[in-house]
């Protein structure tokens, strides 16, 4: 989004702002009250924006324009109140609220982020989106919105991780609460209808043949069975394979302490680096000089009383193994009823048949309702890990930024949106600001400009200032700002020697009165426009 024209005033006043370009603007003044907020205010107010006005400005009987550009396509928007109007290739739609107006801003204009509020989802409100990229001068708080509506900071970093693409239904905690609600309500369900089907209980061996619900638990059943012995027998040949590796390292060991027993005596052994005749065992935590032949002694006695212990070791392994694998036999084995058994449950199984369906019906809805759980519960852990590194990034950006304009700071960012009891020194909140907005630009890579009103509040040094409108304007896209000079910097053309600024000067204005007679004509002829606006 471009905006490329703003105006506002009533049939007798009026102010008309065109001088902007798609690039870097600055519109400045020599001293405060010459418009700067309100040319702002305006602007956004015009895009359906909960401007906060000056308590002096009457803006309820004020009509506000703006010209955009939004992918090569231009709009004219004019409101007044909650009425805004629309115009776009000869054609115009009238909105009687700013909901209606979103929807069809969502529809037609720009696509809006969607977030989960209330258990349901929800289109965002544009005063919400707008704070992505606006920050106005009034009302500014780190540690929530600027504008206060119906929605909240979790819902402005909900709408971060929508535009970001990690959002979705599934992973909402009270949609998974809802599906585990759902299961246990089945189970109590599935109980009381199993009480009905007597045969389960009287004779599971009939029932095992005529009962789809016992089949189906009966399966479940060995199939945890058979896997947990499964799970058991390879576990234990792991161990066995262990210990063997072991006991076969332990007897390598006697190998060569024998060997080295030999070669001592038939001369002595040297340390080739250092000449000393002393040889050492170790076993990772303790070390024996082995050199004397009584301790040498003891060392392999100790070494053959472990390698005994492992055959013992082995020898139960094994033993468990042999017991595991013929409980798996057992699991595997069938055993089927008699026919003569089955004649006598047969009008039993009859009389029951309408209650195992609906048991059976029951399990099989748990059944796929847990699997959904699984799944659901999978994606959202999934994605709150992406989130997690999202918001890690954004942290990254915001911190790399801040060190770059201010070397010696001592700011410290762990989210979007500061605590509410921190306090800021000096120009550490427009820092903050500058931070969020750019780190947020970079990794959304949204389509709106960067606007900041009296972005130099708090006094900020020359030398940071300096830095940061190197920043923006390297970011590619329309970034519009107001200052307020001192005198010095007003009369050394502060912006207006920088050619890679759009310097617009404000310092003409009368205090207070913005609005004039001088731009009432023109005003009526953007208005006229709209066909048949009377003003």
């Amino acid at each position: 989004m471009i905006i490329k024209k703003i105006a506002f005033g009533d049939n007798n006043k009026a102010f008309i702002e065109q001088r902007l370009t798609s690039g870097l603007n600055v519109i400045y003044s020599d001293d405060n009250n010459r418009g700067k907020t309100l040319v702002m205010q305006g602007a956004m107010y015009s895009l359906g924006y909960d401007s906060i006005f000056p308590s002096s400005f009457n803006y309820k009987e004020k009509y506000f324009y703006s010209k955009i550009e939004i992918d090569n396509k231009e709009y004219e928007l004019l409101r007044k109140r909650n009425s805004i109007v629309i115009k776009t290739d000869g054609s115009i739609q009238v909105f009687n609220s700013i909901g209606d107006f979103k929807y069809f801003f969502d529809k037609y204009i720009h696509s809006l982020p969607r977030i989960q509020k209330n258990s349901r989802k929800k289109t965002v409100d544009l005063s919400l989106l707008y704070e992505l990229f606006f920050i106005g001068q009034d009302n500014r708080n780190p540690s929530g919105l600027i504008s206060k509506g119906q929605f909240n900071k979790v819902d402005y970093k909900n709408m971060v991780y929508s535009l970001a693409g990690l959002f979705t239904n599934d992973s909402d905690e009270l949609y998974i609460l809802e599906i585990k609600n759902k299961i246990e309500s089945s189970k109590i369900k599935l109980k009381e209808v199993r009480k009905k089907i007597t045969l389960i209980k009287s004779n599971p061996e009939i029932a095992e043949i005529f009962s789809k619900l016992f089949d189906s638990e009966r399966v479940q059943a060995k199939i945890k069975s058979i896997k947990e012995l499964n799970e058991r027998i390879s576990k234990l040949k792991r161990s066995r394979l262990r210990e063997i590796n072991r006991k076969a390292k332990l007897e390598l060991l006697i190998s060569e302490l024998n060997s080295l027993n030999i070669g001592l005596s038939e001369g002595d052994v040297r340390c080739g680096e250092c000449g000393s005749d002393k040889i050492f065992y170790s076993n990772n935590d303790l070390t024996f000089e082995i050199s004397n032949t009584d301790v040498r002694s003891e060392i392999l006695k100790s070494i053959s009383e472990s390698i005994s212990q492992k055959n013992e070791i082995i020898h139960d392994h094994t033993s468990e193994i042999n017991q595991a694998q013929v409980s798996l036999s057992r699991e595997m084995r069938d055993s089927p009823p008699n026919f003569q058994k089955i004649i006598v449950y047969q009008e039993q199984v009859d009389s029951e048949n309408d209650f195992d369906d609906e048991a059976f019906s029951i399990s099989q809805e748990i059944g796929s309702l847990k699997s959904q759980l699984t799944r659901i519960e999978s994606i959202s852990s999934s994605l709150k890990e992406d989130r997690k590194e999202l918001d890690k990034k954004i942290l990254g950006i915001m911190t790399k930024l801040y060190k770059s304009i201010d070397w010696n700071g001592n700011l410290e960012f762990h989210d979007i949106f500061t605590k509410n009891d921190s306090t800021f020194s000096g120009s550490e909140e427009q820092e903050f600001y500058f931070c969020k907005i750019v780190a947020l630009n970079e990794v959304l890579k949204h389509d709106f400009p960067i606007m900041i009103d009296s972005f130099r509040d708090g006094e900020l040094s020359t030398s940071k200032e300096d830095r940061m409108l190197q920043i923006y304007g390297m970011m590619n896209k329309q970034v519009i700002l107001t200052a307020t000079l001192k005198d010095e910097e007003y009369k050394s053309n502060k912006y207006k020697s920088n050619i890679k600024i759009n310097a617009i000067d404000y310092s003409s204005h009368s205090d207070c009165k913005i609005l004039t007679k001088d731009s009432k004509d023109e005003f009526s002829s953007l208005l006229e426009n709209f066909h048949g606006i009377v003003i």
